[in-house]
C-alpha cells in the first residue's frame, strides 16, 4: 500500500473542515524486542462504524472461541510519541476487549519483520504495525496477507501488502501548515515572506518523514524569496539533529527560521542555538524561528520557555485507540476506511493553555516514558 497524500481526499470521519476548524481556531488564538504479553481485558464499548471508504472481506474467526488476540509492534519506546502510540493500543484493547500482545523493534526493521512473523505464529487474528521503514516491513505484511489474517497499520504506513486500513496525521498537510506558519512570520517580521530556513527532515524510510518533506517543500516552494540554505537528515532523533544543526549555525551567520519535522529534530536544534550563542528572546527580530510537530512535553516546556515558537500537535493515544477501534469494526464484519486522517493542532504560546488546546488533547501529560 504505497502512501499518498490523495489517499486522504475523501475522510470524512473527522474530516477535512474538523481538521481546518482545529487548526484555524489555533492560528486565530494567535527496547529488547521480545515478545510483550501484554493481555488486556473489558467489555466491549461497542463503538458504530464510521464511513466507509473499503468494504471488508471476512474477518478470520478466532478459533480459540475466546477473546480476540491482536498483535501489536512498535516501531520504538526510546520517543514518547511512540509511549503514547503504546498507551494508546493498550487502551483501545481495553476498550475492545481484546488479548493484546505486544512487541517493540527498539528501531530495527529486520527485527520487526521477525517479531511481526512470531505474532502471526502465536495465532492473532489482526495484526496491528507501526512499521519503521516502509519498505522494509513489506515480508511482514505479505505474511499476514498470505494468512488470511488483517493487517492495520499505525502512523506510518507500508508501501507494498494489503492494509485492511491505516490511520495516521496528514502529514503532507502538515508539512505544509509549518511552511505557511513560516513564510506568515518572515512577513510580519521583515514586511514581506523572505529569509533564510533550515528543513530538518525526518527519519529517511518512513512516509511521515516522507510526507511531511513533501509538504513542506511543496509550499515553501510558493516563496521565491524564502530560501531553504540547508536541509538535512535529523532522523527524528535529538542527537543527530544537534549535531546537524551545529554544523548548520556554524555555516550560516544569517538563520531566520527552522522546521523540524518532529519535536525531537526541533529540541535537538534549540540546544545547538543555544551552544552556539544565537538564541534571542521571541519578541527580537534576530530570534530564530522555530516550528516543530507532534506535541511532546519537551517541546511544550520549550514553547512556554520562548525557547521554541509552534508545535503542530497529533495526539497519538487517541489516534491508537481508533485503530483498534476499526480492528473491531472489522472482526464484526463492518465496513472500515482504507485510510483515516486524525487531526493536528498547531500550538504556540497564545493558545498553549487555551480551552481549545485542552479539548483537543495535550497527550504528552499523560504519558510517561
Amino acid at each position: 500500500m504505497a502512501w499518498s497524500s490523495a489517499r486522504f481526499d475523501g475522510w470524512d470521519v473527522l474530516g477535512k473542515s474538523t481538521c481546518a476548524v482545529l487548526l484555524c481556531a489555533a492560528a486565530a488564538l494567535a527496547g529488547c524486542s521480545k515478545s510483550d504479553n501484554s493481555s488486556t481485558s473489558s467489555s466491549s464499548t461497542g463503538s458504530a462504524s464510521e464511513a466507509a471508504s473499503a468494504p471488508a472481506s471476512a474477518p478470520v474467526a478466532n478459533a480459540a472461541g475466546g477473546k480476540t488476540k491482536i498483535g501489536f509492534s512498535v516501531s520504538t519506546l526510546n520517543n514518547a510519541f511512540f509511549v503514547g502510540l503504546k498507551a494508546g493500543v493498550e487502551k483501545g484493547a481495553k476498550e475492545q476487549g481484546f488479548d493484546l500482545v505486544q512487541t517493540n523493534a527498539n528501531g530495527d526493521a529486520q527485527q520487526q519483520v521477525n517479531d511481526a512473523i512470531n505474532l502471526l505464529s502465536q495465532g492473532v487474528t489482526a495484526l496491528v504495525l507501526n512499521p519503521i521503514d516502509s519498505k522494509a516491513i513489506i515480508p511482514a505484511v505479505e505474511k499476514a496477507n498470505a494468512m488470511n489474517i488483517p493487517v492495520f497499520t499505525l502512523d506510518r504506513g507500508s508501501d507494498g501488502g494489503k492494509v485492511t486500513s491505516f490511520v495516521a496525521s496528514d502529514n503532507v498537510a502538515l508539512g505544509q501548515t509549518a511552511a505557511k506558519w513560516i513564510a506568515d512570520q518572515l512577513t510580519k517580521r521583515y514586511g514581506s515572506a523572505k529569509g533564510n530556513v533550515v528543513d530538518l527532515i525526518g527519519l529517511v524510510g518512513t512516509t511521515a518523514a516522507t510526507d511531511r518533506e513533501k509538504g513542506f517543500s511543496d509550499e515553501i516552494a510558493k516563496y521565491p524569496d524564502i530560501k531553504v540554505v540547508a536541509r538535512q537528515e535529523g532522523a527524528f532523533d535529538q542527537e543527530k539533529s544537534l549535531n546537524a544543526m551545529t554544523n548548520i549555525l556554524q555555516k550560516y551567520p544569517q538563520i531566520d527560521a527552522v522546521f523540524g519535522a518532529n519535536d525531537d529534530n526541533t529540541v535537538g536544534a534549540e540546544k545547538a542555538i543555544d551552544n552556539a550563542g544565537r538564541y534571542k528572546p521571541l519578541d527580537d527580530k534576530q530570534h530564530i524561528l522555530v516550528i516543530g510537530a507532534d506535541g511532546t512535553a519537551q517541546a511544550l516546556s520549550a514553547i512556554r520557555a520562548g525557547k521554541q515558537d509552534a508545535t503542530i500537535s497529533q495526539n497519538p493515544i487517541q489516534m491508537a485507540a481508533k485503530s483498534l477501534q476499526f480492528v473491531a469494526d472489522y472482526t464484526a464484519k463492518k465496513d472500515v476506511p482504507a485510510n483515516y486522517a486524525w487531526p493536528t493542532l498547531l500550538i504556540d504560546k497564545s493558545n498553549i493553555d487555551s480551552d481549545a488546546t485542552k479539548k483537543y488533547g495535550l497527550w504528552s501529560e499523560e504519558v510517561k516514558q
